[in-house]
């Protein structure tokens, strides 16, 4: 069902460094096992969550023992001798990972660290579970055409440490997902709005028609929000939108420039290669190169 090597693989490449508005982290290796063999007592400077997909063993926390079968978790603290032992056929899911200090941030990573020093190490029928429903989506399945784009996978796993409290038992939340003010709600719904209209000459006067704001109003909430003028977020989401378009379609350059609102495709060539540093279609080939190594 999955592609386990090529899965560990491709979650120790993309999935290493999880940045957070308050709480981020630091990855030192993903697992995903067929068949693990026994190790020897051992500690860890850093968290390690398991999970156990299929067959059976022991785990062992000091001096406590806890039978390992498919749909136990298991939490593995900083600092405490453990092993995993008399295995048979045990496929494991695991992560390796410490939460990152920050000054701005210190309460809640504090708190996530407590969070799981409370919590019990051990827990049955988590197959069901938020947490490892998403820890399964990010690996890579056997048929390719249904895994999840490498892309997705750092916010996943984010959103993965982040739920492992609560998996062992923890409640509340540790970062709880920022308000919007009412002026970046009207910055995003200008956003929205250039989007959707990208094939045409996108002005100013239009969007703040559509908004009901004056021009004037408009332009200082690009600046003083997103400290970005409105001309210069209409060109990045052109070359967003291309860009998107090289990746998955097939059309011409030209037909791309024209869909995205460019005036020609030497212009656009142009542009696109300023911003990313490389020309269309050699943007287009590497992409695909990339794509296939992953498959």
């Amino acid at each position: 069902m999955y592609h386990w090597s090529k899965s560990e693989e491709r979650l120790n490449r993309y999935a290493g460094r999880l940045e957070g508005e308050s709480l981020s982290f630091l990855v030192h290796y993903w697992g995903t096992v067929q068949h693990l063999t026994a190790n020897s007592i051992h500690r860890h400077s850093f968290y390690e969550i398991c999970y156990v997909d299929g067959g059976k063993g022991i785990y062992t926390d000091g001096d406590q023992m806890y039978p390992l079968y498919e749909g136990v978790a298991f939490c593995t603290i900083p600092g405490r001798l453990h092993q995993i032992k008399d295995v048979d056929g045990l496929n494991l899911l695991f992560v390796a990972f410490e939460p990152m200090e920050r000054p701005s941030a210190q309460e809640v990573t504090v708190k996530y660290s407590e969070a799981l020093q409370r919590c019990a190490v051990w827990t049955e029928h988590a197959s069901d579970s938020p947490a490892i429903q998403i820890w399964k989506s990010m690996l890579l399945r056997s048929e390719s055409d249904t895994s999840l784009p490498a892309s997705l996978l750092p916010k996943l796993a984010h959103v993965l440490l982040q739920s492992f409290p609560g998996l062992f038992g923890a409640s509340g939340s540790f970062e709880s997902a920022p308000l919007l003010s009412s002026a970046l709600q009207l910055v995003q719904k200008a956003k929205l709005y250039i989007r959707d209209n990208l094939g045409g000459p996108v002005s100013l006067p239009e969007v703040a028609a559509y908004l009901n704001v004056s021009e004037r109003q408009l332009s200082r909430l690009f600046a003083e929000s997103i400290h970005e003028s409105f001309s210069s977020m209409v060109r990045t989401e052109r070359i967003r939108a291309a860009e998107l378009m090289l990746q998955h379609t097939r059309d011409p350059i030209k037909v791309i420039a024209e869909r995205t609102g460019f005036s020609s495709v030497h212009y656009f060539t142009r542009l696109f290669t300023k911003f990313k540093g490389i020309p269309p279609a050699a943007y287009r080939a590497r992409w695909a190169l990339e794509a296939d190594r992953q498959e």
